[in-house]
Order: structure tokens, then C-alpha cells, then sequence
């Protein structure tokens, strides 16, 4: 009866484990803090500002 319970928080401590674990990598990819911006966030930024740039037709 002692490993039922030993079971059941063992579950516990890794289900809180993994949603701290992405918690903290959504944080650090899709952030939008403007001093410290996500991986994903500050690339895709920069790729919309290229985009946006870019002038047709010319030959640079």
C-alpha cells in the first residue's frame, strides 16, 4: 500500500518538473519583452524588417 503513494508523488514531481521545464523554454523562445526578446520572436522580427526593405525591381 506504501508504493501507491510513493507512486502517486513521484507523478506529481514530474508532471511539475516538465511544466516548469516549458515554462521556461516558451519564455526563452517566443518572449516578447522588448529588452529581451525570444529566439523566435527577435528572428522573426528581423526577417519581417528584410521583408519589408525590400524594394522591387531593384538591383541591390
Amino acid at each position: 500500500m506504501n508504493n501507491r503513494g510513493q507512486i502517486v508523488v513521484e507523478y506529481v514531481l514530474l508532471l511539475v518538473l516538465a511544466v516548469a521545464l516549458a515554462t521556461l523554454l516558451a519564455k526563452q523562445l517566443v518572449s516578447r519583452d522588448v529588452d529581451n526578446g525570444g529566439i523566435l520572436t527577435v528572428k522573426w522580427h528581423k526577417i519581417m524588417v528584410a521583408i519589408g526593405a525590400d524594394i522591387p525591381d531593384s538591383n541591390q
